[in-house]
């Protein structure tokens, strides 16, 4: 049991800085804009899409590849905030828009059955030559691939916490989140910062979406999980707050698989839900909150 828990560490280790990128578009959008994005793990599917045609096209390595998903996603959530999310908070003076809400979870339901009439019901996957390639510790086997996606996932977070946090532009983000009025009153375009800030979510959005390529099979109806996974995270980690989906997205992957492997997978999403709630219940703003108004 001792070996079986150091692998189930392992692995959830490994998937939970995925979950981690995956989770940080929603964190900002919601810790900058107020705007819940109910279609997130719907905007995951499409850029899994992307990334699964480009890789099967080209024959490009997916990892190589992470780009395109990642300046697709970008291109299409800087123009989604510009011109339909921007209008929907001019037109609904709320802090935290119902409108852009339901909008948002009618167009995850348009995405799913685009994707089925485009791509079928049954799940795809990409066949990559290291695939089931793993490093033997011992008799701890990690995945080789995971192992890439991880490294890849947690440096493109800490690279983005670095920018929100050390530049000029971070700064006006920061800024914008606390207190938008008193930001367009020092000058700062919180429309444009808006834009800017659902632009870095999705894009890296799409590029964690390459990252999955290699070891999960796409379907229309995989962004529900995932979808689900973030809101946790951004509860757990606070919103607004990238180092804490950081520590979220690896809470969850563990809790996955090591009450997965004492239990089953199933007791283990009942975990994650039970901790969701625990975490609403006790400590709202998250283990890392930056908002200190909620």
């Amino acid at each position: 049991m001792g070996l079986g828990l150091l692998q189930a560490g392992c692995d959830g280790l490994l998937m939970g800085g995925v979950y981690a990128s995956i989770a940080v578009g929603l964190s900002l959008s919601f810790g900058v804009m107020r705007i819940i994005n109910w279609a997130q793990g719907e905007f995951l599917m499409v850029a899994m899409y992307v990334a699964f045609l480009f890789v099967n096209g080209t024959g490009w390595d997916p990892y190589l590849s992470l780009f395109v998903p990642a300046a697709f996603m970008g291109v299409l959530g800087y123009l989604l905030q510009k011109f339909v999310f921007n209008n929907m908070l001019d037109k609904e003076k709320s802090r935290e828009p119902l409108s852009i809400l339901l909008f948002t979870a009618g167009m995850g339901i348009l995405l799913v059955n685009v994707a089925q009439m485009l791509f079928g019901s049954l799940p795809i996957s990409s066949i990559t030559k290291y695939a089931s390639k793993g490093i033997h510790i011992g008799s701890l086997i990690i995945s080789l691939p995971r192992l890439i996606s991880f490294c890849i996932a947690v440096v493109l977070t800490i690279a983005l916490n670095f920018f929100i946090q050390k530049t000029e532009t971070g700064r006006a983000i920061r800024a914008t989140s606390q207190n938008r009025e008193v930001a367009q009153l020092m000058g700062i375009d919180h429309k444009r910062i808006y834009c800017l800030t659902f632009a870095l979510g999705a894009a890296l959005l799409g590029a964690s979406a390459a990252l999955l390529v290699p070891f999960y099979a796409v379907s229309p109806t995989m962004g529900g999980s995932f979808g689900f996974k973030s809101f946790i995270i951004v509860i757990l980690g606070g919103k607004g707050s990238i180092l804490g989906c950081l520590i979220g997205g690896i809470i969850i992957g563990l809790i996955e698989k090591i009450g997965g492997l004492y239990w089953s997978d199933a007791y283990a999403q009942i975990l994650v839900f039970a901790l969701f709630i625990v975490i609403l219940l006790f400590k709202p703003n998250g283990l890392l909150s930056t908002d200190k108004d909620a």
